[in-house]
This record gives C-alpha cells, structure tokens and sequence, in this order.
C-alpha cells in the first residue's frame, strides 16, 4: 500500500462523543475489507490503489478531526472528489468488468463526489457533526453499495478473503475496544490475530488460498507475517496493562510493517 495510515492518539481519542468514534472506526474498518488479497488481478490493482488512498484520506478525516484541524478535513475531502471524478470510466467498461457495469460504476463515483462535498463544505463551516455524516453517507451511498454489487457476490467465499476478513474483524474490535476502553476485548482479540497470524505461516495455507509458490516470496510473506504476530502480541501486553498509547501505537505497527509492508511487496 501507498497510504501510510495515521491513527488517532489516546490523548483525543476518546474526546469527542463516543457514538461519532465509534461510527468512524466502523466506516474506516468496512472501507479496509477492499484490501482482500482476493483482488490481487492485475487489471483491478489500479482501483486498489486508488481504495487504498480513498480510506488513508478517511483516515485523515478522523485524525484531523480529532484535533479540530479543518483545513486538513478539507484538503483529504478535496482528494476524496477529485479521486472520484478521475475513476470514472464515462460509458467505458470498468477494469475487470463489464461495459454493462458503467453506469452503476459511476454512479457509485458521483455518490462519492457528492458526500465529498458536503464533508468539504463541512470543514470549511467548522461542523464537526456534518462532517461525520458526509463520512457515514460516502461509505453508505458509494463504497458499500459498490461492494455490495461488485465484489461479494463473486468473492465471498475464497481463502484469502476469509483470513483477511477475519483479521479485519479483529482490527475492528481492537479500535471498537480503544472507544470504549474495553481492554478485554482488545486483548482477546489480539491474541486472535496472533493465533491467525501463526497459522497463515504454513506452507499448505500460504498455498492454496494465496496462491504463493515461490520459495522467496514466502519467506518474505512469512515475515510480514510474524510482524503481525509480534505485533498483536504488543497489543495484547499493552492491553493487559491498560495502556491505550501503546496499544494505538502496536495498532498502526500492525498496519504498517505487517499488513501494508505485505501489500506493498505482494500487489504492486
């Protein structure tokens, strides 16, 4: 991945209201679901990297927000709409589907345009409340109703979508346990995705549901991989010892020398 990915420190993290964390942490974990290795086509690698940079620009949204910087709000928002009109494909048949798909396809990008703008205006009010819900409706009107129509239906049931979406669903309980301060379950979870972590390790799992033969690309998958572990066992003593800090900062170590280090080796 491109998008180096900033979470929120604990000082502002629980400030503000916890039902407008807590949807923001849903939103930003159901936009990550497009990273599923299951996509690892290479005529679909343009659009994950354009996905990728649209949920590093959410990212930003929410951090940004957390410190009442709205000019940063606005010029991730700016990002978000110029990204959208750039994808369009105007009666073209999108990469990897068919030309039939191109209007839901753009329609889906006007969605975004749409939702980006109201987030821009938003900031440029210094409305932290419509800003939160031109986030909500984005992912609402344009990303989950793309992957609703476009992804699941075909890709629900591969192997790697199954790993990657049970790590995703670790994540988000992690972040779900950092907004309620339920260290119990950032634990617990953590240890899940050490146990997964170790399993996505064998030769016969790095196989058959990633499709990884060669013996020097495993042993770098292999090592993204034990940074996973290593990381989620931070996570888990930082968890013990109610250290919301630690536990944000082995979160993004998580992100970024697992998980994104992996994408960046495995789908450029």
């Amino acid at each position: 991945m491109l998008t180096k990915f900033r979470f929120m420190s604990s000082r502002h993290l629980f400030r503000r209201s916890g039902i407008r964390l807590r949807t923001l942490l849903a939103v930003v974990t159901f936009a990550a679901v497009i990273i599923s290795p299951r996509l690892a086509l290479p005529e679909l690698r343009p659009i994950i990297r354009d996905m990728l940079e649209n949920l590093g620009e959410i990212d930003d949204i929410g951090a940004a927000l957390s410190v009442d910087d709205y000019g940063r709000v606005a010029e991730a928002a700016r990002s978000l709409q110029s990204r959208a009109s750039a994808m369009k494909v105007d009666g073209e048949a999108p990469p990897g589907l068919d030309k039939r798909d191109a209007p839901a396809w753009d329609d889906f990008l006007t969605a975004q345009e749409t939702t980006a703008l109201a987030v821009l205006t938003a900031a440029n009010e210094e409305d932290g409340d419509a800003i939160m819900r031109g986030v909500e409706a984005m992912f609402r009107d344009s990303c989950i109703a793309c992957h609703s129509v476009f992804r699941e239906p075909q890709q629900r049931l591969s192997g790697s979508v199954l790993f990657m979406s049970s790590f995703l669903a670790a994540w988000r309980d992690i972040n779900r346990g950092l907004s309620l301060r339920d260290f119990a379950l950032i634990g617990r979870r953590a240890r899940e995705l050490e146990a997964m972590a170790k399993t996505l390790s064998w030769d016969q799992v790095i196989e058959s549901a990633f499709s990884i033969k060669s013996p020097s690309d495993r042993r770098f998958f292999r090592r993204f991989v034990h940074q996973v572990a290593v990381t989620s066992s931070r996570i888990e003593v930082a968890a013990q010892s109610e250290d919301a800090d630690k536990v944000v900062e082995a979160t993004r170590q998580l992100w970024t020398n697992g998980c994104i280090a992996c994408h960046d080796r495995f789908r450029q």
